[in-house]
């Protein structure tokens, strides 16, 4: 809640980051024949929306977080980690704004809640630790050369193209499909809409692919952010 101090809309701007988005993109739609697996394009996109922003900024948000807080890390003695971890923490707390939202547009659709809500803290979890692996990466070389964090809203920007947020995964050729869902994210939304709208379990291929992907991004990032951490102080 402290970012939010001296807003005017306060922790409203959580919710409108991924309404404003979904406005948007049905604006394209008028334009642009973009398939929706049959499901009104309003909650279609609004479902991917919420996870991808979560993600999205809680990337953003770890990138200053080890050098925004270099007068902390200098006089008190913490896990490097603690930083790019309350980031992503503060990211959480929006998406539970936007999932609220997101709730009622699923009422308000008459979509059936069932017993397969319960995947979504399975879906959450990959999707945190994902930022989580990738976020310490971008703050600790950000420490260093700052040109990362401003890079990563362009990163951020190509991997939602790269990703099922505007359209299906219908969409994507079969023959690139097994390429294209190495993107762990793939996984997570397509997760989402599955349970939230179709009714029915994610598929456990596509999941577990992205499940490995990020355990992996997670081996190889966070022995790289322990290595770097110990000059943070230096070039701070």
């Amino acid at each position: 809640m402290q970012r939010y101090r001296r807003s005017f809309l306060g922790p409203a701007w959580a919710v409108l980051q991924p309404l404003i988005l979904m406005v948007l993109f049905n604006m394209i739609r008028g334009f642009v024949n973009i398939p929706s697996d049959g499901v009104p394009y309003v909650i279609f996109s609004y479902t991917a929306l919420v996870p991808w922003t979560f993600f999205s900024n809680a990337i953003s948000f770890c990138g200053p977080s080890v050098y925004a807080n270099a007068a902390i890390l200098k006089k008190i003695a913490l896990p490097r980690e603690s930083f790019p971890l309350a980031a992503v923490l503060t990211a959480l707390f929006d998406f539970m704004m936007s999932f609220v939202i997101l709730v009622g547009m699923v009422f308000w659709y008459r979509v059936h809640v069932t017993w397969l809500w319960l995947w979504i803290p399975v879906l959450v979890a990959i999707a945190l630790a994902l930022a989580f692996g990738i976020g310490m990466l971008i703050a600790a070389l950000g420490s260093f050369k700052r040109d990362f964090i401003f890079a990563t809203p362009f990163l951020m920007q190509f991997w939602m193209y790269a990703t099922p947020v505007i359209y299906p995964l219908s969409s994507v050729p079969e023959n690139r499909r097994i390429l294209y869902m190495l993107n762990p994210m793939v996984g997570v939304i397509e997760g989402f809409r599955d349970v939230l709208i179709h009714g029915k379990a994610p598929a456990l291929d596509t999941l577990l692919v992205s499940a490995v992907v990020t355990t992996g991004i997670l081996m190889v990032s966070w022995p790289i952010f322990r290595w770097l951490s110990q000059y943070f102080s230096d070039v701070m």
